[in-house]
């Protein structure tokens, strides 16, 4: 049971995985590919490493390399979108919205 003063309702996860992400909205239509680091992740949110500002409100997505390949030879990226609720230094937060999971390639 969580802390009476914690208000996270999601379990967080302290993963720390690649991740590229973007802005992915109309004023930035061809964003280039930010990379950074997960901190942490739970089902509805994702804290990173940033070398960019993102604002609060801001819509991102962002491609995390995921650990688990699919039938022990896939590599995966878990593609995420959402709003940025914070930042700090070089760090942001995103409330997760949409989740899916795409291919990377074959393993060799």
């Amino acid at each position: 049971m969580p802390h009476i003063s914690d208000r996270r309702i999601s379990q967080r996860y302290p993963l720390r995985l690649a991740v590229k992400c973007r802005r992915i909205e109309p004023q930035f239509p061809w964003d280039r590919l930010i990379a950074g680091e997960s901190l942490n992740i739970s089902s509805t949110d994702l804290l990173f490493t940033t070398t960019e500002v993102f604002l609060p409100g801001q819509t991102v997505e962002a491609f995390i390399d995921w650990p688990i390949l699919l039938d022990n030879r896939v590599r995966l990226s878990l593609v995420v979108e959402g709003v940025v609720v914070r930042t700090a230094e070089d760090r942001a937060a995103m409330r997760i919205e949409r989740y899916h999971f795409r291919t990377r390639g074959v393993v060799e």
